[in-house]
Parts: C-alpha cells; sequence; structure tokens
C-alpha cells in the first residue's frame, strides 16, 4: 500500500497575461505560488513525507512540484508527459515501474482532469473535482496502483478561500 497524494498544480496565468504563445509554458500566478506552498505545508504538517515527486513538464506543474520539494528535500524527483498529455493508463503503467518501497509516499503533480479522474480509479468510485493546488489523498488497497475498493480516502484537500 502507498501513500499517493495526487496534485493539481497552482493557479497559473493564462497565456496571454503570461505572454507565452503555448500552454505548456504558463507560469504559476502569484496567488499559484501561495496556494502551493500552503498545500504543500499543509502536507508537511500532516505527516505525509514522499519518497518520490513525479510532476508533469508544463511549466506550471513543475513548479508546484518544485515549490513542495522544498519541504520534501529528500524526494526524488521525475518528470513524464504522460501527466501532461493525460494518458491515464500510461501514467498507471509509469507508476507501478517507479521502483518504490513497499508503504512509500509519492506525490502526483499533474492536471485536471487527470488527477480527479485517477483519485476515483484508485479508490474505485468516481472522479473527484479539483481546485487549483487541491489535492486527493489516499492509501492505496494493494502494493501496485490499480483500482481497489479496499483503497482509503485520508484526506480530499481545497485551499483556503478557493471557491469553484
Amino acid at each position: 500500500m502507498h501513500d499517493l497524494v495526487l496534485l493539481r498544480h497552482g493557479h497559473a496565468l493564462s497565456t496571454g497575461e503570461a505572454g507565452v504563445t503555448c500552454d505548456d509554458l504558463r507560469p504559476l500566478s502569484e496567488r499559484g505560488i501561495e496556494e502551493a506552498r500552503s498545500t504543500a505545508q499543509h502536507l508537511w504538517a500532516s505527516g505525509f513525507r514522499p519518497e518520490l515527486i513525479i510532476a508533469s513538464p508544463f511549466a506550471r506543474a513543475a513548479a508546484t512540484a518544485d515549490l513542495a520539494a522544498e519541504l520534501f528535500p529528500l524526494a526524488r524527483r521525475l518528470s513524464t508527459e504522460t501527466l501532461s498529455d493525460g494518458n491515464a493508463a500510461g501514467l498507471v503503467s509509469f507508476l507501478n515501474n517507479a521502483d518504490l518501497g513497499g508503504d512509500a509516499g509519492l506525490l502526483v503533480v499533474g492536471h485536471q482532469p487527470l488527477m480527479g479522474f485517477l483519485a476515483g480509479f484508485f479508490l474505485a468510485r468516481e472522479a473527484f473535482p479539483l481546485s487549483p493546488a487541491g489535492f486527493v489523498r489516499l492509501k492505496t488497497g494493494s502494493a501496485g496502483f490499480a483500482p481497489a475498493p479496499a483503497g482509503t480516502l485520508i484526506e480530499h484537500y481545497t485551499p483556503a478561500g478557493i471557491i469553484f
């Protein structure tokens, strides 16, 4: 069983606001930076300690993972395009091959709707809505990553002040 957090990146600027032409280059806004830091501090205070942080290569998700990594400096870091292209099956395969210890903590930073879909998938229920910098924390129901009704929802978190 793994202690798994599926985290949506913090609030990001639009392409126009950021002066970029590609969605993958959109940075976090100042609000998004604050949200990501607050969420990471919340995870730290709740006792979450990831062995591995995996992030989408898109700028807003990578920056959210960087902010979390400041509190979790011992965690290994990986990036995978399966988080940015919405490939749920590819991501499940990636996670199953991530070489994690038996009860390892894992922080996955990506995008909606994939993060919410995966949370529902791993708990064998419907997808979760996730706000920017919101997460679902769960214990997987098995050593690997597969749908399991035996999985346990630990927390469905939305940062303070977020309305969606």
